[in-house]
């Protein structure tokens, strides 16, 4: 019977492999994806998902943001977002994943591997009310 390893080695491995050979970026991918539905852990996948992209931040310096926005970002949002963020965290590089909520009214919302940015208007309204 074959133990199941834990989510920290199994994302470091796949962080390692995907920075060692970036070509076969889709194929380590797949391996992990198999990996998760052997072990019967697909529920699971966010939480792997999510830790693979701190160890690529941490193995690299590359920074993966998924930022959600009411309209898409213009390309000075865009450089400004990337910087604030790549300032904040001291990554190297940092990509954005990029799609539009139809529940924001307005602004955006990043989240890191490690955290969340939320720029968004109805956070602001809710500090606004918190403070009257």
């Amino acid at each position: 019977m074959q133990s199941k390893l834990s989510r920290r080695v199994i994302s470091k491995a796949v962080a390692a492999k995907i920075l060692a050979e970036p070509a076969r970026q889709k194929h380590w991918i797949k391996v992990l994806a198999a990996y998760l539905l052997e072990q019967n852990l697909v529920e699971d996948a966010d939480l792997l998902i999510n830790d693979v992209a701190r160890e690529l931040f941490l193995q690299s310096g590359h920074l993966f943001v998924d930022v959600a926005s009411a309209h898409p970002l213009s390309e000075t949002v865009r450089r400004e977002l990337k910087h604030m963020l790549a300032e904040v965290t001291n990554a190297k590089r940092v990509e954005l994943a990029e799609h539009t909520d139809k529940t924001l009214l307005g602004g955006l919302r990043a989240r890191t591997p490690d955290g969340q940015f939320d720029a968004s208007v109805q956070s602001k309204l809710k500090q606004l009310a918190s403070i009257t």
